[in-house]
């Protein structure tokens, strides 16, 4: 009789565990690094403008630097189904889309396949990208000094729920927290 209350016991204590297992990986910080080369050449396809959504829903957007890569943090429960859609556009390739599906932090290599240039210079180029995803360039896209300071005293928002002021984060981290919207709104309703 003992040994059948263990077996009960430890089969309980199994899906317990597992089913904590699967809670706390449902809301943790995903890290993706994209890497993007030119498929002909094998070397690094700098500038690309990496276009992100899950679902219907465009999460983010990111540019990779002149290295070709660009890191990625999203909370998993941002992603439907562990899934997402990448929309990639450089200067002189054809645009190139496909899903994925992770559950952990990951490397993604992408090839882009030069074609006719679209973008006679580098200012059509930079117009493009403002116009369809909303990035400044530089001396472009400076903020004004209360805009920077409404920043710096906002509140922030991290995957795991906790909140925190700008200055309290640190800048490593910075890209992992979202800023809290309408913050009248909640401070009205805390006092």
């Amino acid at each position: 009789m003992k040994i059948v209350g263990l077996i009960y016991l430890s089969a309980l204590l199994l899906f317990l565990n597992s089913n904590a297992q699967t809670i706390s990986n449902e809301s943790k910080m995903l890290h993706t690094i994209f890497k993007v080369i030119d498929a002909h050449a094998h070397i690094e396809a700098p500038l690309t403008i990496i276009e992100i959504s899950s679902g219907n829903k465009r999460i983010n957007r990111v540019q990779t630097d002149f290295d070709g890569l660009s890191p990625w943090d999203i909370c998993s429960k941002e992603l439907i189904d562990h899934k997402f859609k990448i929309k990639v556009f450089g200067m002189n390739y054809k645009p190139f889309e496909k899903g994925y599906s992770i559950k952990n932090d990951t490397i993604l290599t992408i090839k882009l396949y030069p074609s006719e240039v679209k973008f006679k210079n580098k200012r059509e180029w930079e117009t493009f990208i403002r116009k369809e995803f909303g990035i400044p360039f530089c001396g472009t896209g400076l903020r004004m000094d209360e805009e920077i300071e409404t920043l710096e005293n906002a509140e922030y928002q991290h995957c795991d729920g906790r909140i925190k002021r700008y200055d309290q984060i640190p800048k490593k981290e910075l890209n992992q927290w979202r800023k809290i919207k309408n913050q009248k709104r909640l401070r009205n309703d805390s006092n």
